[in-house]
Formats: structure tokens, sequence, C-alpha cells
């Protein structure tokens, strides 16, 4: 092979070796600098915000997140005890609902009942009356039969014959009462 095709003289192979190194390592450099510099700056980051974290501004506010969360959960737990309340109060009132109804229903029974029974007594009262009124004009009758048989018989005193109609009228109540 002919070495006239080859413009540059050969060099010895310790310096190419060197200058090979040199060019490798030049963006192996860099590459170290760019991460240092990468470093730094989040370094520098992380100082900036533990400063901004410990500030007064920073804590002031972090208590106050705080505050408004243990009044939120305060406020959770008042609402969560009302709305139990609230449903026990929803099915007393339903039992009270229920129980004013049964005794409507009852009231309205009874009332049904006791003017039933107060129609029944004042037909009973006129029966009776009926019966009374009766027995008074049969006692009545009864008295001016007798009155003229003890006139004509002059027997039996005025006491006798009254004892007499009080006993027949007393057997003709009874027997009306007990029918």
């Amino acid at each position: 092979m002919s070495p006239s095709l080859y413009s540059y003289s050969p060099l010895p192979m310790v310096s190419c070796l060197r200058e090979s190194k040199l060019r490798d390592s030049r963006p192996l450099l860099w590459l170290v600098f760019l991460l240092c510099l990468l470093v730094v700056g989040q370094l520098v980051s992380l100082i900036i915000f533990a400063v901004k974290a410990n500030s007064k501004g920073c804590k002031d506010g972090l208590r106050a997140q705080q505050e408004c969360q243990n009044h939120t959960d305060h406020l959770q737990h008042q609402l969560t005890v009302a709305q139990e309340v609230l449903q026990r109060t929803k099915a007393q009132y339903t039992v009270c609902n229920q129980t004013v109804e049964n005794l409507r229903d009852s009231l309205e029974m009874e009332k049904t009942q006791s003017q039933k029974q107060l129609k029944e007594l004042q037909g009973e009262i006129k029966r009776l009356n009926q019966k009374l009124q009766q027995a008074s004009e049969e006692a009545e009758r009864l008295r001016k039969a007798f009155g003229k048989t003890t006139v004509n018989s002059g027997s039996f005193s005025c006491s006798s014959s009254s004892s007499l109609l009080f006993i027949a009228v007393v057997v003709l109540g009874l027997n009306a009462l007990l029918t």
C-alpha cells in the first residue's frame, strides 16, 4: 500500500493516545461541571425553600390552617350530632302522629258509642215515663175505685188507703223497671 495517499505525518502512539484522552475527557468535564451547577442550583433552591418554610408568615399560615381544620372538624361533629337529633325527633314525631291518630279514632268510636248509649237511654227514659204515666193513671184509677169502696164500707181508714196506693205504685214501678 502506498503511503502517498495520506498527507499527514505519522505520530507516535503515545501522543495519539493523550490527544484522544483529552478529546474524550472534555465532554465528561462539561458534564461534571453541569452536574455541579445543577446540584448547586438545587441546594440554593432547597435553602430558599427552607427559609421561606420557616418564616413567620408561613408558620402563621400553617397555624391558621390547623385552626381552620379544627374548627371545621368541630362543626362537622356538631352537624352529625344535629342530624342524629333530627332523626330521633322525626321518629318521635311519627310515633306521636300515629298516637294522635289512634287516640282520635278511639275518641270518635267512643263518641259514637256514647251517642248510641245516649239514644238508648233516652228511649228507655221515654218508655219508663210512659210506664210511670200508665202506672200513675192506674194508681189514680185504683185510688178512685178504692175510695168508693171505703166510703161505702167505712171500715178502711185514710192511712191504710194511702199505704195501699203507695204499695200499688211501687209494685207497678218495679214491674216497669224489670221489664
